[in-house]
């Protein structure tokens, strides 16, 4: 924005779509079909944007438990933090920024199972398994 440089927009969780909260306070749970809500904290050298191309949510079982997972649906589609929602100059530039989030739903994971997940960040800016945190831009579960 010319006039304020400083300014991003609003994430709304609608974009969430089944697992907003809005229409199904327990997310899933009660069915057997959780979700789970991702956020994007800050990861060291990985810039929003460059080239024009949005970070994206990938999740997958580990190991032996890939027979487990079942099918994955992202929200918004494809796992993406639209780059709309970026530059964040932090909270004294921009008071009513909300963090945008990545919802996966588990729909037919086995239960009553320990499953093994983890999701990672994907951009074309992020150097996989950097000697500094080989687990930047990943959270297991």
């Amino acid at each position: 924005v010319r006039n304020n440089p400083k300014r991003s927009c609003q994430f709304n969780r609608t974009v969430l779509a089944n697992c907003s909260g809005i229409s199904d306070r327990f997310y899933g749970y009660d069915r057997g079909q959780p979700c789970i809500l991702i956020k994007l904290n800050r990861v060291i050298g990985m810039l929003p944007g460059k080239d024009g191309q949005s970070p994206y949510v990938t999740c997958g079982a580990k190991r032996e438990d890939s027979d487990k997972i079942g099918q994955l649906e992202y929200y918004p589609p494809n796992g993406t933090f639209n780059l709309m929602f970026y530059p964040y100059y932090g909270k004294k530039a921009q008071v009513n920024y909300t963090q945008p989030l990545v919802a996966v739903k588990f729909l037919n994971a086995s239960l009553n199972t320990d499953i093994n997940i983890e999701c990672k960040i994907n951009s074309n800016t992020l150097s996989a398994g950097s000697e500094r945190d080989k687990f930047a831009g990943r959270v297991s579960f």
